[in-house]
């Protein structure tokens, strides 16, 4: 590269300046107004799980591997039960972006120079995918930031066993954030086997490729040892591998996608080659960079069976290098484009989501009631995680793997017994993604009280009913409480008075109304004593 091009000319720096000052602070807004994905919730009731001196895998399902909740706990432990705890850990992850984009830099300045290096980092800061599934709480996150920073160690200067080992290190870290990185390093394979194809020397790696591979083994090897030690390394092994390895779903089911893969490689092959005849030196390094981004954009879009925009996030950081380079390569304005396409990027993020919006008020809202509606002993019925700080009566996740499996009859679905067996009296007023049968018990069984729904039935005596007995069943025993919408019900429950609540076992009853009854609801006690009703419109209790 041209030495003139890799210096950073000091009129950009108030205008770079501004693009990341901006980019912060959209970052920092959108932490309270982007709406809370499932996936968060649901990494963060790990996360608690594990301050709450459970064992995920053993005693708390997870389908993912267990280093970014580890990380988390403490910080989980300190902000304690708030149902504000979301938009916390969401602002705890700005740093981990900020490695991403550091290690962003650090690579473009090692192939373009320091100007080249500080554009990528503000076009893939700004880039919409990158920017709001960093804003979110999730695994993908922190898999990103160790991705690029140890790809920026791997070409950050001549092979050598010392840096090459630290590179190693952050990837076995990555590997032990999530098994995605199995598709990574399999793109890290095809690259270097490509520039070995264009004629890079390989001798004088070899010592430094057995030491990266040496530190690659460290933090996954602990972490075996550890869940080892412990007796939970069956479920270690089933919840992060076999669980996730199921044939036919998602990608998988589309297997002609995966004639794509050779035609596509090929041609990042061609393009490799032509860098490398046209930039002597530099060309390999680029070579391996475009060879290494392009493969592991196909082999996240192809070969994983369930592609998502997260999946894409260790992508931007190497794609908008090659991008701002290309740019800046260009004599006629490269700077100018650069700046423009920041500026474009800076005003779309707010028209794709408005910053007005109010997408965390719901689990916020969730969060609150919850914490009202329970005590930590009652344990909470959700799809994922959603109540946080409960645990579910229900073993697995209600994410896509269980799902499949679920539709399969891998997995029985027994949350009507295990809702049963352990009492369990909550569960969302919105039940969409529950199994079928799961989800004709709740409607059953369970009447909706603001966000959330709670063991019982709504029974509405029609004109002359005051003397005829109304019947219902309960399905799970517990206390309750006899509700009206025009007061308190003074009918007869099982032949007695309503004169409080009661406790009541499984099966059939009957309540005879009064005539000034109206609409009652038969429903779990703790939920009226602490202000929910189901004749009140929904939020109405708070």
């Amino acid at each position: 590269m041209e030495k003139r091009a890799a210096a950073l000319p000091r009129a950009e720096v108030p205008g770079l300046v501004a693009l990341a000052g901006a980019m912060l602070l959209l970052r920092a807004a959108y932490c309270f107004s982007y709406p809370f994905d499932s996936d968060e919730p649901q990494h963060l009731h790990v996360a608690w799980a594990w301050t709450q001196g459970l064992l995920p895998y053993r005693d708390v399902f997870d389908n993912h591997a267990p280093l970014f909740h580890v990380l988390s706990a403490p910080l989980v432990a300190l902000i304690g039960e708030s149902p504000r705890i979301l938009v916390f850990m969401r602002l705890a992850l700005i740093p981990l972006s900020a490695a991403t984009l550091w290690g962003t830099y650090l690579l473009g300045r090692r192939l373009f120079g320091a100007r080249a290096g500080w554009w990528a980092a503000i076009l893939c800061g700004l880039s919409p995918t990158f920017f709001f599934k960093s804003v979110e709480y999730r695994t993908d996150v922190l898999w990103a930031a160790l991705w690029v920073l140890a790809i920026a160690v791997f070409l950050s200067g001549p092979a050598g066993p010392r840096r090459w080992l630290f590179g190693g290190l952050l990837l076995g870290a990555c590997l032990a954030v999530s098994l995605k990185t199995v598709m990574l390093l399999a793109a890290l394979g095809i690259a270097a086997a490509g520039v070995l194809l264009l004629g890079a020397r390989p001798a004088r790696m070899v010592r430094s490729a057995l030491a990266a591979a040496g530190g690659m083994v460290v933090v996954p090897a602990a972490i075996v040892a550890w869940f080892g030690a412990r007796g939970a390394l069956t479920d270690l092994y089933y919840c992060v591998i076999g669980h996730n390895l199921l044939p036919g779903v998602g990608r998988w089911g589309y297997s002609k996608r995966l004639y794509l893969l050779l035609p596509i490689l090929a041609l990042l092959l061609g393009m490799a080659r032509l860098l490398v005849r046209r930039v002597p030196g530099p060309g390999v390094v680029l070579a391996f960079l475009l060879l290494l981004s392009g493969s592991q954009y196909l082999l996240l879009s192809t070969v994983w069976p369930v592609h998502t925009r997260q999946d894409l996030l260790p992508f931007y950081p190497l794609f908008t290098v090659l991008l701002a380079g290309g740019m800046l390569a260009w004599r006629g304005g490269g700077v100018r484009l650069a700046a423009g396409l920041a500026c474009l990027q800076l005003l779309v993020l707010p028209a794709l989501s408005p910053l007005r919006g109010q997408g965390t008020r719901v689990q916020e809202r969730l969060l609150a009631e919850v914490l009202r509606l329970t005590d930590p002993s009652d344990p909470v019925l959700d799809l994922k995680g959603q109540s946080v700080f409960r645990n579910r009566p229900f073993y697995f996740a209600l994410e896509t793997m269980t799902l499949e499996r679920m539709a399969r009859g891998l997995i029985a679905d027994r949350i009507p017994e295990r809702c049963v067996e352990t009492r369990t009296c909550v569960a969302p007023a919105d039940i969409k993604g529950f199994p079928p049968r799961a989800r004709r018990f709740l409607e059953e069984h369970f009447v909706v009280v603001g966000s959330w729904r709670v063991a019982g039935v709504v029974l509405e005596p029609a004109a002359g009913d005051a003397d005829r007995a109304l019947s219902f069943e309960i399905a799970i025993p517990a206390r309750y409480a006899v509700a009206g919408r025009e007061g308190p019900p003074r009918g007869m429950l099982d032949g007695a008075p309503c004169d409080g609540p009661r406790d009541l076992a499984p099966g059939r009853h009957e309540y005879r109304p009064a005539p000034a009854d109206g609409p009652i609801a038969i429903i779990w006690a703790q939920a009226v004593e602490r202000g929910f009703t189901p004749f009140a419109k929904r939020g109405d209790s708070l």
